[in-house]
């Protein structure tokens, strides 16, 4: 009987042992992005809970910089509305680290906040509605989609999307569930 106990509580110590770290780096108007997004990763997290820890930086090619008012201003790839969309999956990678996944996958590759809003935004409450666009507008998410900027420059990225699964690169050139299958037990 404690040999059972002993084993059940190592459990969640083994589980989190076999954990794949995949780190995304994204673009909210990035075709390939949405597709990696929503046919593998949503995929993958449904049916594998727990085995993948997910980590998105939204951000893709552009550059953050002060303006002579003091504020940031972000420039995306795909114009002011990917900065937009970007800033939204920020805020909601900040404002729900360990369950964000959903609303990152539902924002991505959608025309605009307003979308958004309607889309993904409608089944939560309206303080968190409201938390999450005041966040998407304003310097808030423009200081998280820098941190997204400073992170994937950092990295050097030039290709979206890029993943790396357990600090080593993916070449996508497979389905991302094979490579985070071939790190751990569970699968």
């Amino acid at each position: 009987m404690i040999q059972y106990v002993i084993a059940l509580l190592a459990l969640p110590l083994f589980i989190q042992a076999q954990q794949v770290n995949v780190t995304l780096f994204t673009e909210s108007q990035c075709p390939f992005c949405t597709r990696l997004l929503r046919d593998q990763v949503w995929p993958l997290h449904a049916n594998r809970q727990g085995v993948v820890n997910f980590q998105i930086i939204p951000f893709g090619k552009g550059n953050c910089e002060y303006t002579a008012d003091r504020k940031l201003q972000c420039t995306c790839m795909h114009g002011q509305t990917e900065c937009d969309l970007n800033r939204l999956q920020n805020c909601a990678i900040s404002y729900f680290p360990k369950r964000h996944l959903g609303l990152v996958v539902c924002i991505q590759g959608l025309a605009n906040l307003q979308e958004a809003f309607q889309r993904c935004l409608s089944r939560l409450s309206p303080r968190t509605q409201q938390r999450l666009m005041e966040c998407a507008t304003t310097q808030t998410g423009e200081t998280l989609n820098y941190y997204s900027m400073v992170n994937t420059h950092r990295a050097g990225i030039r290709i979206w999307p890029t993943a790396y699964v357990n600090g080593r690169f993916f070449d996508r050139s497979y389905p991302l569930e094979t490579e985070v299958c071939r790190h751990t037990g569970w699968c």
